[in-house]
């Protein structure tokens, strides 16, 4: 992608895990946009659950005591010397935070991610060890503008920087998809718990004209309301027609035979899943979330912004796609080159000026 070049080309990435979430996703994808980009890339990662891929030198410590994985995490960090180390945790235990900060982390050029809406997943609920990140850090990158906005707001934070996450092609690993899935379907992504609220989306599928047309519901993911999200469906004597399919290490396979995708969260950051889709030519209904989702979909271009947690409005949103053909043809023409902003080329340019020329 970009030569390698000049001093700070050696790089620790630090997240819990490679797998299962958007968050690790992107934890995924920005070691292998550094990479290309001749870094020296170091994937840490603190828990044994390795499924998305990662790029670089791959150091599990997962696999050892609580305890026993921090100390080999500081004396890595110590041996190896990096320029810079990227933060991917989720940050809730304030003393752990403590830890890092003046012990794990002293001494090293930080950057910290924050990947949702929800700031206090990111910096504790406590704001005086929030206040002890910001003098620590050397940036803070947000994945989209108004959650930086909302850190420079509610924190005073002003050395925050936006670097969206970024989008690849993929080659489907399933060429018989069409064989596996043999019917017209709409997809939702992600964990099921509780905010994705996959509950009410399969509630107003079944109001939905959707149902009466025979387009099936699929959900791709994994999570502790998978019983009872079954229960609804057998309940609403869908089971025909909505289908929990358990998690997908590479759910774009899916994402791009669908007619399109449905993002129904609580709140969001800025939803991998989204970028997904269009990227793959298919159009998004999504809730307008306080981050994330309008800085990707243009309202009846690409997808249609539905108001934030009205669900009778979603409802007659899903049943304009499927009965507005002239929508759905717009929406579905424009996906795929919607996500240009959001490339691998782009977005790798934005970590380079930071890492390379604090230029952002």
């Amino acid at each position: 992608m970009l030569a390698k070049q000049g001093k700070n080309n050696k790089i620790a990435l630090v997240g819990y895990k490679l797998a299962k979430g958007g968050q690790e996703r992107v934890f995924s994808t920005v070691s292998g946009l550094l990479y290309d980009s001749n870094f020296e890339v170091h994937v840490i990662s603190l828990e044994d659950d390795i499924a998305y891929p990662h790029y670089g030198t791959l150091l599990n410590l997962g696999r050892y005591s609580k305890f026993e994985k921090y100390f080999r995490l500081k004396k890595y960090l110590k041996i190896n010397q990096f320029d810079y180390i990227i933060d991917f945790r989720h940050r809730i235990n304030p003393w752990m935070e403590l830890i890092f900060l003046h012990y794990i982390f002293a001494g090293f050029k930080l950057i910290y991610t924050t990947h949702t809406s929800v700031l206090s997943l990111h910096f504790t609920s406590y704001k005086w060890i929030a206040n002890q990140i910001f003098d620590k850090v050397f940036k803070i990158v947000s994945v989209s503008s108004e959650m930086n906005e909302n850190i420079k707001r509610d924190y005073q934070f002003e050395n925050g920087v936006v670097i969206s996450n970024s989008v690849t092609e993929k080659k489907s690993d399933l060429p018989c998809l069409v064989d596996i899935l043999p019917y017209a379907y709409i997809i939702a992504v992600g964990r099921l718990v509780a905010m994705k609220q996959f509950d009410k989306l399969i509630e107003t599928y079944c109001k939905s004209d959707l149902a009466q047309k025979e387009i099936h519901l699929v959900i791709l993911g994994d999570g502790e309301e998978k019983v009872s999200l079954q229960l609804k469906i057998e309940q609403n004597q869908m089971t025909h027609l909505v289908h929990l399919l358990g998690f997908k290490e590479h759910p774009s396979s899916y994402i791009e035979k669908a007619k399109f995708l449905v993002l129904t969260s609580e709140y969001e950051g800025f939803p991998m899943v989204i970028l997904e889709a269009l990227s793959v030519g298919i159009p998004v209904i999504s809730f307008d979330c306080e981050t994330g989702p309008s800085e990707m979909i243009v309202n009846e271009h690409n997808g249609l912004l539905v108001e934030n947690q009205n669900f009778n409005a979603l409802q007659e949103s899903m049943n304009r796609m499927v009965n507005d053909n002239q929508l759905y043809i717009c929406c579905k023409q424009n996906a795929k080159a919607s996500t240009a902003p959001f490339s691998a080329e782009v977005i790798g340019k934005k970590w380079v000026d930071l890492l390379k020329n604090n230029s952002i």
